[in-house]
C-alpha cells in the first residue's frame, strides 16, 4: 500500500511540474566521459568528466580552480559547436587566450543573479549545449532541471565556486577541492603555482584521491601565437601524492 502511494505521488509531481521535475537514479544511464585532455581526467575514474552530470570545482583564493576551468572551456570550444559560460561576476573572454580557444564557438551569458543563472543553465542544457561553465552558484530549485536537461542531451556541466551551498554540493556528481601549495618562481619572477586537487565526491566511479598540479603562465610581451599557458601534473615530491606526467 505504501509503495502504491509513493508511485501515485511521483506521478502527481510529474503531471503537475513536468517529467523532468523528478528523475529516479535508476533511470539515469551510466555517464559517458568527456576527455578534457587535462590531468583531471585521471581523477574521475572514467577517464574524463561525466557528461550530463554536475562537476564542481571549489577552493578559496588563488588555488587554480578557475584556470583549470578555463582550460576545459578552451578545449570544449574546439569539440562542440556551442560552449557556454553563464557568469554573474564579469567573465573576460580574453582570459581564455593562453589556452587557444575557438571564440566563434563561445557564448557568454551575463546572469545578474543565481535565479537567472539557473534558468539559463536549465534551458541551455535542455537545448543541447555541448559544454556549460557555471561561474557561480545556482539556486536549489534549478539544480534538478539543470542536471535532468544535461543528462538527456549529454551536456558537460562544470561549476566553479569558492564554497558551494549544501544543495549545490549535494547535486554534484563529481567534486574537486583545490588548495594552493606554493608559488613557482623563476629568476625572481612569479611564473605559476603548485596546487593540490583532491576528490571530495564521486558518484560516477570509486573516488581516486588527489594529485598535485603545476600551472604555468606566459611571461612578458610576446606574439599572440606564442601566448600559451600550461597545466601539468606536478613531479613527485615527498609532500605531494604520486603523479604521472601529463601536459595540457
Amino acid at each position: 500500500m505504501q509503495e502504491l502511494r509513493l508511485e501515485s505521488a511521483i506521478d502527481s509531481i510529474r503531471v503537475r511540474f513536468g517529467s523532468q521535475a523528478l528523475t529516479r537514479a535508476a533511470e539515469l544511464p551510466p555517464p559517458q566521459p568527456w576527455r578534457s585532455r587535462t590531468p583531471i581526467d585521471s581523477l574521475t575514474g572514467i577517464g574524463g568528466l561525466p557528461r550530463g552530470r554536475v562537476s564542481l570545482f571549489t577552493g578559496n583564493g588563488t588555488c587554480g580552480k578557475l584556470t583549470l576551468a578555463l582550460a576545459l572551456l578552451a578545449n570544449a570550444t574546439h569539440e562542440f559547436a556551442h560552449a557556454m559560460v553563464i557568469d554573474s561576476g564579469g567573465f573576460d573572454p580574453w582570459s581564455l587566450l593562453p589556452f587557444y580557444p575557438d571564440l566563434s564557438a563561445l557564448t557568454v551569458v551575463r546572469a545578474p543573479g543565481p535565479e537567472i543563472a539557473g534558468e539559463a543553465a536549465a534551458a541551455l542544457a535542455r537545448a543541447g549545449a555541448g559544454f556549460i561553465l557555471l561561474m557561480g552558484e545556482v539556486r536549489e530549485q534549478w539544480l534538478g532541471p539543470v542536471e535532468s536537461g544535461a543528462n538527456r542531451s549529454g551536456t558537460v556541466l562544470v561549476a566553479v565556486v569558492d564554497a558551494p551551498s549544501r544543495a549545490f554540493a549535494h547535486a554534484s556528481s563529481f567534486s574537486l577541492g583545490f588548495s594552493r601549495i606554493q608559488w613557482i618562481w623563476e629568476r625572481g619572477q612569479l611564473v605559476g603555482l603548485r596546487v593540490s586537487a583532491r576528490c571530495l565526491k564521486n558518484r560516477v566511479a570509486p573516488p581516486i584521491g588527489e594529485t598535485a598540479l603545476e600551472i604555468h603562465y606566459p611571461l612578458g610581451a610576446q606574439p599572440l601565437s606564442d601566448y600559451q599557458a600550461s597545466i601539468v601534473e606536478a613531479p613527485i615530491l615527498e609532500e605531494t601524492p604520486e603523479c604521472v606526467s601529463a601536459v595540457v
